[in-house]
């Protein structure tokens, strides 16, 4: 009998042990699930922070199965190169927005599904007023070599106009990027072509004499991913869930349609442009496959032809997700 009574009493107490085990995993999920910290904005002007943000609230609504909803808190400023070695630590933030290379994929955890369908690769330039003449007289990139970019100190971005020849200059704050091209001291800053138009139009004021240059555009095969630490998978897992989800149902095209930061592009094909050029993107993962059209914009999505309206830029609704492997 008391072989039977220190048995159970063993039993209870191991019973009594996974329960408080069970409980107190509960609660550090719980607790790690109450808030997603996220860099702040760039500055008061920057509207792809309020994008991406909702593009996140949206993919954890989705795929949230029952799960409570974390408050997404921006808790810091900083610009990419921090972001990447923050997001390692897990220390001050957990997840951020960034602009895909294989060093972030390699040193990060890449929920790699393009946040605005490769629209980021597509760029205009903003210019000076007073260069117009000066830009209409490029047709090329080699005549384009002549003239001095602008870009972020550690976007992938810069690498990539390297890469091709082009001269760049480069600064970590986001907002001297515009008073540098305002102040001449550059030639021009490649633009997303949903950002260009509304960056603009948020700093008119501040800089009347910039402009969208119309007749020119860059393109390489880019996209913003959302990133974690490798340490925060089960966050990682949730947002990419959520996301498939949004392009299974439609939902990120509509979010893009209708966001502020986006809605002004469609219908692409608007955009005829007298020059096109091309450039590769050497740093791209070489599994991204930038040409699936349930994930990513294509040159042809430009031209409006009935052949390419014909190619489904968006999986049918209805049709059950697939894993994505880029």
């Amino acid at each position: 009998m008391k072989r039977w009574l220190a048995f159970g009493n063993s039993l209870t107490g191991c019973l009594l042990l996974l329960a408080f085990s069970a409980t107190a995993v509960i609660a550090v999920e719980n607790t790690g699930a109450s808030q997603i910290r996220v860099p702040k904005p760039r500055s008061v002007h920057d509207v792809s922070h309020q994008y991406y943000m909702e593009l996140l609230h949206k993919a954890l609504h989705k795929a949230a199965a029952g799960r409570p909803l974390p408050d997404i808190l921006p808790v810091a400023e900083m610009e990419q190169g921090r972001a990447v070695r923050e997001l390692q630590k897990g220390q001050i933030i957990d997840l951020f927005w960034m602009g895909t290379d294989r060093d972030k994929e390699q040193q990060l955890r890449a929920i790699r599904i393009p946040l605005e369908r490769g629209l980021m690769g597509f760029r205009m330039l903003t210019i000076q007023r007073n260069q117009l003449e000066k830009f209409s007289q490029i047709s090329n990139l080699q005549q384009l070599h002549k003239l001095t970019a602008y870009q972020g100190l550690s976007w992938p971005d810069t690498k990539i106009l390297q890469q091709a020849g082009l001269k760049v200059l480069t600064s970590p704050v986001y907002e001297n990027l515009f008073k540098q091209v305002n102040a001449g001291r550059c030639d021009y800053f490649p633009r997303g072509l949903h950002e260009g138009q509304t960056e603009l139009r948020e700093r008119a004021a501040l800089y009347p004499g910039l402009m969208r240059y119309p007749d020119m555009m860059l393109h390489y095969p880019f996209a913003i991913y959302f990133f974690t630490g490798k340490q925060n998978e089960a966050l990682a897992k949730w947002v990419e869930q959520g996301l498939q989800l949004m392009i299974n149902d439609g939902e990120l095209l509509k979010h893009m349609q209708q966001h502020p930061l986006t809605a002004h592009v469609f219908p692409l094909s608007q955009f005829t442009m007298a020059h096109w050029l091309e450039l590769a993107n050497p740093g791209l993962s070489p599994d991204t496959d930038y040409t699936d059209r349930r994930y990513w914009f294509v040159p042809a999505d430009f031209t409006g032809s009935e052949f390419d309206k014909n190619l489904p830029a968006v999986q049918p609704e209805g049709q059950s997700p697939e894993q994505h492997h880029m």
